[in-house]
């Protein structure tokens, strides 16, 4: 079985976070490793904050992990600050080579509550964004990394980027997947999927990016991992259905009921 090293946050409710990636991992056919980086306080209502774990014990869990059998994919999530950005980075440069390397750059929070600094942003572009097989911001995000501009990820290192559409506008939400083999000027690939009126969603990047990377680890490329992701997320959105009070609600991993 694929395994995939997964590390983030860890969020108490449960939508969001290393429990949601493991969750993912697993119901799509993956060995899921969670590492958490940090403890939040987070709910429906939003992001209040976090608290950084021991960076000792965090290489411990990693090197545990590691030292078991081979990975063969990483999805790295929340941070929390540029310390853990770099603390993640040296544990995963020797790994960089070898294994697909997920970076969901976790900015801001869907509940709200979580805005991101210019320090963080800095330490994902020399950090983390070079040694990244995908990265997945979405347009908010994008725009706080890059000015926008997908290619400048790909100038940075990254092997591939895809802009999530989600915060668009229009009757179709649009990904875009931008990777190093597109020549000057080309098109990137897109993604066209209906836009679904459930409202919003918590943990829908989260469970995105480990997706794509259980997919990876399943030895599909970037074209086809972010498609069947893609996919497989639509389908899971498909079923919910907004809340009148206008709360987010939890992806429905679970079986139907």
């Amino acid at each position: 079985m694929a395994r995939v090293l997964l590390l983030g946050g860890l969020d108490p409710s449960g939508g969001a976070g290393v429990t949601l990636d493991a969750t993912v991992a697993a119901v799509l056919g993956a060995e899921p490793l969670p590492v958490a980086l940090a403890t939040t306080i987070q709910g429906l209502r939003g992001f209040v904050r976090s608290c950084p774990l021991d960076p000792d014990v965090v290489r411990e869990q990693v090197a545990t992990v590691l030292a078991d059998a081979p990975i063969q994919a990483v999805k790295l999530g929340y941070l929390g600050s540029p310390r853990a950005a770099m603390l993640v980075a040296e544990m995963l440069l020797p790994l960089r080579d070898a294994v697909a390397i997920v970076v969901d750059p976790v900015l801001s929070a869907t509940a709200g509550g979580l805005a991101h600094d210019a320090e963080l942003v800095a330490a994902y572009r020399e950090h983390l964004l070079p040694m990244a097989t995908i990265v997945t911001p979405n347009t908010p995000e994008l725009e706080a990394l890059a000015g926008g501009d997908a290619a400048a990820l790909l100038e940075l290192g990254a092997e591939a980027v895809l802009h999530k559409g989600g915060h668009g506008e229009g009757a179709d939400s649009v990904d875009a997947l931008w990777t190093r083999e597109l020549g000057s000027g080309e098109s990137p690939y897109r993604f066209v999927r209906e836009r679904l009126g459930c409202g919003p969603v918590r943990g829908t990047g989260c469970a995105l990016a480990s997706a794509i990377a259980a997919h990876l680890a399943c030895r599909h490329g970037p074209l086809e991992a972010c498609r069947k992701a893609g996919d497989w997320l639509h389908a899971l959105l498909a079923r919910v259905t907004p809340r009148p009070s206008g709360l987010p609600r939890h992806l429905p991993l679970g079986p139907r009921r």
